[in-house]
């Protein structure tokens, strides 16, 4: 057969295209967890500030005040919001970044920015829109992505000029820029599905519904790069100069553990670092700020992946041989990645990937059992014996003997 020739003119590949956009955006968002979207945005955010020559800057979530003020004569409408003093970005910027779905002002790599975190964690949630304000070299641009409810389409909002002229971006006046923000930066107001929606309001079901970010946020991340701060608000609902109306400071979990924590350390596993503490016996768990119970987490790049917490951490907890006194440890494994080991995570950012398969957590937990630090193993051994009606010495010989029954983890 003779080798066909590709026909002088025309490209040698008709690049793939998507039929369905918002079918595609839909169908990924039911991947996400119901809050990813915090994550998302605040990744984003720190990201910017991170373009910056110094590095530093603050990422604030909080209500649109400019929108509550606007909208006061009917009570007033908080629009949940995330500010950020990073690099910013240009009309031109936005319409290139936002309306493309993989597609980012960040380096995309495997192991790092994606390109379609934001996108299909939070406009799904906000057929109203997600609104951008950003402002670089002092000259602030705007851009609104939504579902049209013509369409059902998403994508940007076309704005008609004073000019007669018509685009997917427009010039902000600085009257809304925020006060974080300086000559660069850029604010993000999510409008949720209709203009009465306060989107600032934790969504039904969700944990510490007064203080949801704060909670969410800190139990995403480890740590939080020097030189960026993050902060959340609290009593959004009370008026503004009142003292329980406030931004609060999100730490991540490392700096509760280290104040919280009786005791600490690591075990080597194969290919990953057990990190572990031992919290406080009479630890004050009420704030609800931080998880503060016993728990399990993957550890990468300074976030929490797969935690497990309440009765699903208690299992994990038990296979990794916290048989008792398990509301008082929590383990997060850090995998290791070299040149045998790719470690990722799935788009949705809700799993992590060793090689393209899920962590191996069986292994890792018999691992830690076998070399059971000596603080918790004497833990589990005082708990234990403290207990009654059981015979529990004959479960801890069983547990460290290496025999621990695992197959409900």
């Amino acid at each position: 057969m003779k080798a066909a020739h590709r026909t002088s003119g025309s490209p040698e590949t008709l690049p793939m295209t998507v039929e369905n956009m918002t079918f595609m955006i839909d169908r990924l968002h039911k991947d996400c967890s119901p809050l990813q979207f915090l994550r998302e945005l605040t990744e984003n955010a720190i990201e910017a500030i991170q373009m910056l020559p110094d590095r530093k800057g603050e990422v604030i979530w909080d209500a649109d005040w400019s929108h509550f003020d606007l909208t006061i004569a009917s009570g007033g409408i908080r629009k949940l919001s995330i500010i950020d003093t990073g690099i910013g970005m240009t009309g031109e910027e936005m319409v290139r970044y936002i309306n493309r779905l993989s597609s980012s002002m960040h380096q995309q790599s495997a192991e790092g920015n994606f390109g379609v975190g934001a996108k299909i964690a939070a406009i799904p949630r906000n057929h109203h829109g997600l609104v951008y304000l950003s402002w670089k070299d002092s000259v602030g641009y705007m851009i609104h992505m939504w579902r049209s409810p013509d369409t059902q389409e998403y994508g940007l909002k076309k704005w008609d000029r004073p000019d007669g002229t018509a685009e997917y971006w427009t010039w902000v006046d600085d009257a809304l820029k925020p006060d974080a923000i300086k000559e660069h930066g850029t604010m993000v107001i999510l409008l949720g599905n209709d203009s009465a929606e306060h989107t600032i309001e934790a969504p039904p079901g969700t944990p510490m519904p007064s203080r949801w970010i704060l909670r969410y946020l800190n139990s995403r991340y480890y740590e939080f790069s020097k030189g960026i701060t993050v902060k959340a608000r609290e009593g959004w609902g009370l008026p503004k100069g009142d003292s329980h109306n406030f931004l609060r400071t999100v730490t991540g979990m490392k700096l509760f553990l280290t104040k919280s924590s009786a005791d600490s350390g690591m075990v080597s596993l194969s290919g990953a670092k057990a990190h572990w503490w031992i919290l406080n016996e009479n630890l004050d768990v009420d704030s609800g700020h931080y998880v503060s119970g016993g728990h399990v987490a993957a550890l990468y790049q300074d976030e929490l992946y797969e935690l497990q917490s309440g009765r699903a951490g208690v299992f994990r907890l038990q296979a990794f041989g916290v048989i008792f006194g398990h509301h008082r440890v929590a383990i997060y494994v850090e995998p290791q990645a070299n040149g045998d080991n790719r470690l990722t995570s799935n788009t949705a950012r809700t799993n992590l990937l060793l090689n393209d398969e899920p962590l191996p957590w069986v292994e890792w937990a018999a691992e830690f059992r076998e070399s059971m630090p000596e603080p918790i193993k004497t833990l589990v051994e005082e708990i234990g014996a403290s207990s009654v009606g059981r015979d529990h010495g004959a479960s801890i010989d069983l547990l460290f003997s290496g025999c621990y029954d695992h197959r409900r983890f």
